[in-house]
């Protein structure tokens, strides 16, 4: 079960309708339609108030857990709708760093210098948001991530079968975004848009990182 899952199951629970989550979080039409498609996930504003429309936990809306709370005699504040108690921010890097980053230990002197967006706190310290650019990626149907997103890179996660990926491909100048696939002992980086090429992975080829999550950027 992913958000969208979580997100229509409470729907369900609640009888809302994409049109009131619409009205309840501000967030428009199209972005609540990619919510429930699994297309892209739900941006930093909207964590408050979509957790209040949906009546739930945002640790569990947003990475299937529920938020442990410690027990105390003294009233606590209630964090369950901080955004900085259920994630963290993460770095919007170039493709240019994306190549390097995970080996470059001084990521703190670039915190001024860097646009930084809210990610879940299970990810790995890793991690960081990359632009997507160019339409390769763009599907005439199902998923479809265009130049309006921007991509959370796990490079900590070890890549499978079917995974979104970043990756460096030495005949190209910058890093590619597109699905790994491993077919009858061949592996592939295929587009999503069918009137791009898939490239064929070899020692030439190197895995940056996993895809988490596919976010608009307003």
């Amino acid at each position: 079960m992913d958000i969208s899952d979580r997100i229509r199951q409470k729907m369900t629970e609640h009888h809302l309708r994409a049109v009131d989550l619409t009205k309840m979080t501000g967030a428009t039409k199209g972005s609540v339609s990619q919510w429930l498609n699994g297309i892209s996930s739900p941006g930093g504003k909207y964590i408050i108030p979509l957790t209040k429309a949906l009546q739930c936990d945002a640790n569990w809306l947003f990475g299937g857990v529920s938020a442990s709370r410690q027990t105390s005699s003294h009233p606590q504040h209630d964090t369950s709708f901080n955004p900085s108690f259920i994630s963290k921010q993460v770095p919007i890097i170039s493709h240019e760093q994306a190549e390097t980053w995970r080996d470059f230990t001084d990521k703190a002197s670039l915190k001024e210098q860097l646009e930084w967006e809210y990610a879940p706190a299970a990810i790995s310290h890793q991690a960081f948001w990359l632009k997507v650019t160019g339409d390769s990626m763009v599907s005439p149907v199902g998923h479809s991530i265009s130049e309006a997103h921007i991509i959370l890179v796990d490079p900590c996660m070890q890549a499978q079968n079917g995974d979104l990926v970043v990756a460096k491909v030495s005949a190209t100048k910058e890093v590619t975004f597109k699905k790994l696939i491993i077919d009858a002992g061949q592996t592939y980086l295929k587009p999503l848009n069918p009137n791009y090429r898939p490239i064929e992975v070899t020692n030439n080829c190197r895995v940056i990182g996993v895809v988490r999550e596919a976010r608009l950027k307003l």
